[in-house]
């Protein structure tokens, strides 16, 4: 049996949880307000509905951060943090800033931007939150999240939806 890492105490995993269960919280919290919004009105999709799936994604995402972040309680620094670093939001409060920001984007660009755009530029920012990305990698971050959002909206969401910045269609 292996004795237990002296580096690792208490405060380190509260440290590294406590980011996580933050925006978990933030996401149940927006799961319950979503749940008094009806999910499906007379058979077509209704407000409640989009609220409460992009809630458990921010659920489902802190939750993949917060085991993570366990794995990385316990693994050394690979290298020393370097210039490029400091471009990026450090740490595991700066990823989670980042995911709120993609979050809060999200619903302020939709009624602006309608849903592909506002898909597009969240995939983008929680993408640039994830670690060190290139704009190659970002762009096709967004592009993948606008061709999500287009299916879905094209597919799933009635034809009245703003699904484009100029208008329903």
């Amino acid at each position: 049996m292996r004795a237990p890492d002296p580096a690792i105490t208490t405060g380190t995993v509260a440290a590294a949880l406590a980011p996580p269960a933050i925006i978990c919280a933030v996401g149940v919290l927006l799961l319950v307000l979503g749940h008094t919004q009806p999910a499906w009105l007379d058979g077509r999709v209704g407000p409640g509905l989009f609220a409460q799936w992009l809630s458990k994604g921010v659920i489902g995402l802190s939750m993949i951060w917060a085991i993570v972040s366990l794995i990385e309680v316990r693994r050394p620094p690979s290298r020393p943090a370097g210039p490029a670093d400091s471009v990026r939001f450090r740490g595991p409060l700066g990823h989670g800033i980042m995911l709120l920001a993609a979050v809060s984007l999200f619903a302020v660009l939709l009624p602006l931007m309608g849903l592909v755009t506002a898909c597009a530029v969240a995939g983008g920012v929680a993408g640039w939150a994830a670690g060190d990305r290139s704009p190659r990698a970002l762009a096709f971050s967004a592009v993948i999240c606008g061709t999500i959002a287009a299916g879905i909206g094209l597919t799933l969401l009635p034809p009245t939806t703003q699904i484009w910045p100029w208008g329903p269609f």
